[in-house]
C-alpha cells in the first residue's frame, strides 16, 4: 500500500516558497554580482551593448591600480582599520560596563534609562555632527583619528549597551554569588566568572560596531581634512573624475573595502549568531 501523495497540498507550496526565497537572494545579490563582474572588466568593455551578463575576461590590472595606483587604497584601508579597530575595541568595553551595571545593580529608574539609552537609536548623525564638529575644535582635535574614533563611540556604544544588557541578563548572578562566597570581589568574579560566558556577546557587539565604523562616511567627511588620514569611505571618492568615472577600479576598490568585514563576520559567525539569540531571548 503505498503512501497518499502529498505533492498537490505540501510540495508546490514548498516548491513556492523556495522558488520566492531564491528569488529574493538573487535580487539581495545581484548588485554584489555586479560589482564583482565590474571589477574584473577591461574598461573598454564596460560600455559594450547589450550588456555582458558574465565576464568574458578577467582584468586583474583593475586591482592592481585600485591597490597601488595613484588612489592610496592601501593608505585607506590603514586608516579605515585604525579607526574602526579602535571604536569596535572601546564601544564594546563601554558598551560591556554600561550593561553590566544596568543588569546587576537595581536603582530607581534603572528601566527608563535603558531605554533612554535605545532611544538615543533614533538620532540621525546628521543631528549630531554639527556639535561633535563644534567640540572638536574646541578641544583641538580636528583633523585627527580620536575625532572620528570617539564620534563613532557616541553613536554606537548606547546600541551595544543595550545588546550586552540582554545578554547579560540571561547569565544566572548565583555565578557570581557562588564565587563571592569563595573570597573572590566583584571584579574578579567579573573577569574569571562573566568575560568567559559573555564572549559569544562580544564578539557579535564587537563585530556591530567594527561595521558601524568601517562603513560610516558623515563623520570622517566632516572631522577629517587631511586626505592622507581618509578611511575606505572617502577614499573612494577618488575614483570619481570630474569628466569621468573609473568604474573598473572603483568596483574592484569596493571589493576590496567588503573584505575585512566579511571576513571578521565569517571567523566569527557562530558567535554572532550564539549573541544575536541570547540578546533576543534573554532580554
Amino acid at each position: 500500500m503505498t503512501a497518499p501523495s502529498t505533492f498537490g497540498r505540501r510540495t508546490l507550496p514548498e516548491i513556492g516558497r523556495h522558488g520566492a526565497l531564491i528569488l529574493l537572494l538573487g535580487f539581495l545579490l545581484l548588485p554584489v554580482w555586479v560589482m564583482l563582474k565590474t571589477s574584473f572588466t577591461p574598461y573598454d568593455r564596460l560600455y559594450v551593448w547589450p550588456p555582458e551578463f558574465l565576464p568574458t575576461s578577467l582584468d586583474l590590472g583593475n586591482y592592481a591600480r585600485a591597490l597601488f595606483g595613484p588612489y592610496r587604497v592601501v593608505e585607506a584601508l590603514g586608516n579605515s582599520l585604525i579607526i574602526a579597530g579602535c571604536a569596535a575595541a572601546i564601544s564594546t568595553s563601554f558598551g560591556f560596563l554600561g550593561a553590566y551595571g544596568l543588569a546587576r545593580f537595581r536603582f530607581t529608574g534603572r528601566t527608563t534609562l535603558l531605554f533612554v539609552v535605545l532611544a538615543t537609536q533614533m538620532l540621525s548623525p546628521v543631528v549630531i555632527v554639527i556639535p561633535l564638529y563644534e567640540f572638536m575644535i574646541a578641544a583641538g582635535l580636528l583633523d585627527t583619528y580620536l575625532s572620528v574614533i570617539l564620534c563613532d563611540v557616541a553613536l554606537a556604544t548606547p546600541i551595544a549597551i543595550w545588546l550586552l544588557h540582554g545578554f547579560l541578563l540571561g547569565i544566572p548572578r548565583e555565578l557570581e554569588e557562588a564565587a563571592m562566597v569563595d573570597g573572590c570581589s566583584r571584579l574578579k568574579s567579573l573577569w574569571h566568572i562573566i568575560l568567559p560566558v559573555v564572549r559569544p556577546g562580544l564578539a557579535m557587539t564587537a563585530i556591530y560596531t567594527f561595521i558601524h565604523a568601517w562603513s560610516d562616511l558623515i563623520f570622517p567627511l566632516v572631522m577629517l581634512t587631511d586626505d592622507g588620514k581618509w578611511p575606505m569611505t572617502l577614499a573612494l571618492t577618488r575614483f570619481v573624475g570630474e569628466n569621468v568615472i573609473r568604474w573598473d577600479t572603483l568596483m574592484a576598490a569596493g571589493v576590496v573595502t567588503t573584505l575585512p568585514a566579511a571576513i571578521l563576520f565569517a571567523l566569527v559567525q557562530k558567535h554572532f549568531t550564539r549573541g544575536m539569540v541570547a540578546g533576543a531571548v534573554k532580554g
